[in-house]
């Protein structure tokens, strides 16, 4: 049997590469706002997240990306995509993680990842306030994302590099 028909057993559709390939093409310029009304569309076309099954690793990760720095109604449809592809070993948790802080920072609430930081006047970099702090490291690794400290670490490195270079323009 050959690779699309056991992808087609597991998905019920074939590997679309099409889509793979214009996923990565928008994830290239992923804040060119036209992207954002193609997402919806295929959030309506495929009435599911576009995973691993259907558009690969890379192709997940690139719908990921867009989602990430749609505005907060793209978000807020994604999430139960995300959440049912993750449920199914469709999508990576930490993309479920990233996104449920981000749509919770955008509705003014505490995180439970600890994955969204944000810039102060001062300059510094912080996480936006986190519930259950004590449990946040438990959420992190049931969700593969590495500890707090080292993400803050990483954040704060980007920030440095990438945020002068790029106006600020650079996501988790």
């Amino acid at each position: 049997m050959g690779l699309s028909c056991r992808l087609m057993r597991r998905t019920g559709r074939p590997r679309d590469d099409a889509l793979h390939d214009e996923l990565l093409e928008m994830a290239r310029q992923p804040t060119d706002p036209r992207h954002a009304d193609r997402v919806w569309g295929i959030l309506d076309d495929y009435e599911t997240w576009p995973g691993r099954h259907l558009v690969g690793e890379d192709g997940e990760r690139a719908m990921w990306l867009l989602v990430q720095v749609g505005d907060a109604d793209l978000q807020r449809r994604a999430l139960p995509h995300v959440e049912a592809a993750v449920d199914r070993g469709d999508a990576h948790p930490s993309h479920y993680a990233c996104l449920l802080d981000r749509v919770r920072m955008s509705e003014g609430r505490p995180q439970l990842f600890g994955t969204q930081f944000v810039v102060h006047d001062d300059d510094t970099l912080t996480p936006w306030p986190t519930d259950d702090l004590a449990g946040v490291e438990q959420r992190r690794f049931s969700f593969g994302l590495p500890p707090l400290a080292a993400q803050a670490r990483d954040m704060e490195h980007q920030y440095r590099v990438r945020g002068a270079l790029w106006g600020r323009e650079w996501i988790a």
